[in-house]
């Protein structure tokens, strides 16, 4: 039979379900969550990079542009003729002209510059800075209309800076050179847009050049981007994207843009802990409510099973003790609460019940004992009576030694059947008492022989009252007695492990097969006036004491010429024994 689950656990498996389930839509939601906000990043990195290189370009294309507005300048082209027609005075007039308007070109920056123009025919150079020389080395070395990164070690100094010769393709021809622009500026220009780029946004940014150099917003943190820069760097990058690096065992994510002008890279970074932080802080605690809650559900479960399913299983389990017949069985547990009402009327009614069935038990009892005692005194008078008639006839014939012997087994044979206070005598005073009966009857008719053969054993086996008398009368009285000549009655006896078996044979002229069968099927109905009295006795009394299993049945002798019964009856314990030999 399929068993059933406790409410308890039914009540847990469904909080259960619906807190996986709703874990697993929260995971769901939170993880869309988190897709989302990485494609917030990345548009919003991009459009940060891409506004602080316009900022960038802005300021290098706004120096680049100096150069050519000094070309086009009147004080340039009155210098230069000053120096064609060798007019000192008016040379040094146009040159502090000249520096006064390189001055107005540099303050118009944003960015902290200098601005110089060096004049190749007679050596000088004209800048923004009075400590600057003139160095025909450096124009050797420069590249016309590139901007060059100048480092220094100390970093601080490091700087970009752009030559511009007019004409523009005079560097490398034989053309005269009329003159030679420049323009510079630090790179702690870069650092402070850095570090105004910073404070509104996570992450870290630096300014990645080709040849691996790293500028970031302190010089004292480049060495810590260096190892980053020259990873990507090996990467070959495109002119701006952005990518998911782990970085100090941490995922990052990356977003970098090309400055073509400076030929280096922007580069922003920020660790997926920081954007993510927020939502993390709140997915954990969001989590922790779960778990708190679930604690909580299965706490409220458990008070519901205390109080409501514990009760219920007591009160089914004393139900099921009475369906086994435990009807003794009463609930002692209290739960304080309205099911100790229910507790209560279960055992009154528990007590009832138990009174009700021990009143109707001992009353089966005390019927089926009046029915035994009714039925061992209707098997006595029918042989008193012969017996008594056997001895007045022998008294009228003189026969004073068969008297003396019927009377001596008579007497035996009636002190037996009186004694009433024993009804389970053991198997051997049945069969002396069969013995006396014998006699008694083989006195009578002068033509009955009779033999007894029981195994010792079985003789110590308690029996009830008057079972094997009745059916050795049957076989006499039925059997010996309408056959003429002399007729034998034969007793064995036999025991296995449960079952004890007494066989009475007699050497009447028996009875057909289909009588015997309908004789046996009357032995098992009510009494009739038409049914024997003996046998359906024994056959009832057996049954009734023993079980269905146990009674009389019946058949044909193999031994001898009319019918055998057999009387079967179960083995008790040996302590019933000795209980009821006692008795």
């Amino acid at each position: 039979m399929k068993r059933n689950r406790p409410i308890f656990i039914k009540i847990n498996g469904v909080i259960l379900l619906l807190v996986i389930l709703i874990a697993i839509l929260y995971a769901y939601f939170s993880q869309t969550s988190f897709k989302v906000i990485d494609t917030q990043i990345t548009a919003n990195n991009e459009s940060q990079l891409s506004f602080l290189k316009k900022q960038v370009e802005s300021n290098v294309e706004r120096l680049s542009l100096s150069s050519t507005v000094l070309v086009r300048d009147s004080s340039i082209l009155d210098l230069q003729k000053s120096i064609l027609l060798e007019n000192d005075y008016e040379r040094i007039n146009f040159q502090r002209q000249v520096k006064e308007k390189l001055n107005l070109q540099s303050f118009s920056s944003n960015w902290s510059n200098h601005l110089s123009v060096y004049l190749p025919d007679i050596q000088i150079r004209i800048s923004t800075n009075p400590g600057d020389g003139y160095d025909p080395k450096d124009l050797d070395k420069a590249n016309n209309g590139t901007w060059e990164l100048h480092y220094d070690i100390d970093r601080q100094s490091s700087y970009y800076q752009l030559f511009i010769w007019d004409p523009y393709f005079s560097k490398n021809t034989e053309q005269t050179v009329n003159a030679i622009y420049e323009a510079r500026f630090g790179v702690d220009n870069i650092r402070e847009m850095l570090r105004q780029y910073k404070p509104d946004r996570p992450g870290y940014s630096f300014l990645l050049t080709s040849s691996g150099k790293v500028f970031s917003s302190s010089a004292n943190d480049d060495v810590d981007y260096e190892a980053l820069g020259a990873s990507l760097l090996r990467e070959k990058l495109s002119e701006s994207g952005h990518k998911k690096i782990k970085l100090d065992k941490q995922k990052t994510y990356l977003s970098y843009i090309r400055l073509p002008s400076l030929d280096a890279y922007l580069v922003n970074y920020v660790p997926l802990n920081v954007i993510h932080a927020p939502m993390i802080v709140s997915r954990n605690l969001f989590y922790l409510s779960l778990v708190i809650l679930v604690f909580l559900g299965f706490g409220a479960a458990y008070l519901l099973y205390l109080n409501v399913q514990k009760p219920i299983s007591y009160i089914v389990k004393g139900l099921k003790q009475f369906e086994i017949g435990n009807h003794s069985y009463r609930i002692n547990r209290r739960f304080h609460n309205e099911f100790d009402y229910m507790m209560l009327r279960f055992n009154d009614m528990g007590s009832e019940i138990q009174h009700l069935i021990d009143n109707v038990y001992a009353e089966q009892n005390r019927s089926r004992l009046a029915t035994l005692k009714q039925l061992q005194s209707q098997i006595n008078p029918h042989f008193l009576y012969n017996c008594l008639s056997f001895i007045a006839g022998c008294a009228k014939a003189g026969y004073t030694d068969t008297i003396q012997q019927m009377t001596y087994h008579l007497g035996d044979y009636y002190r037996y059947t009186t004694r009433v206070e024993n009804q389970m005598p053991l198997l051997k005073e049945e069969v002396e008492l069969v013995h006396h009966y014998l006699k008694i009857y083989a006195l009578r008719l002068e033509r009955i022989d009779y033999r007894i053969q029981i195994p010792p054993e079985m003789l110590n086996e308690p029996i009830m009252r008057l079972i094997l008398q009745p059916v050795v009368e049957n076989a006499i009285v039925h059997g010996v007695e309408p056959t003429l000549g002399r007729g034998r009655i034969q007793v064995t006896g036999s025991a296995d492990e449960v079952w004890n078996v007494l066989l009475v044979e007699d050497s009447g002229a028996g009875m057909t097969e289909q009588e015997i069968a309908s004789y046996m099927q009357s032995l098992e109905q009510p009494m009739e006036e038409s049914t024997g009295c003996g046998l359906w006795n024994v056959n009832q009394r057996l049954k009734q004491r023993f079980g269905p299993e146990a009674g009389i049945s019946m058949g044909r002798s193999s031994e001898l010429s009319g019918l055998f019964v057999r009387l079967r009856w179960k083995r008790e314990e040996g302590d019933d024994h000795d209980s009821i030999a006692a008795s």
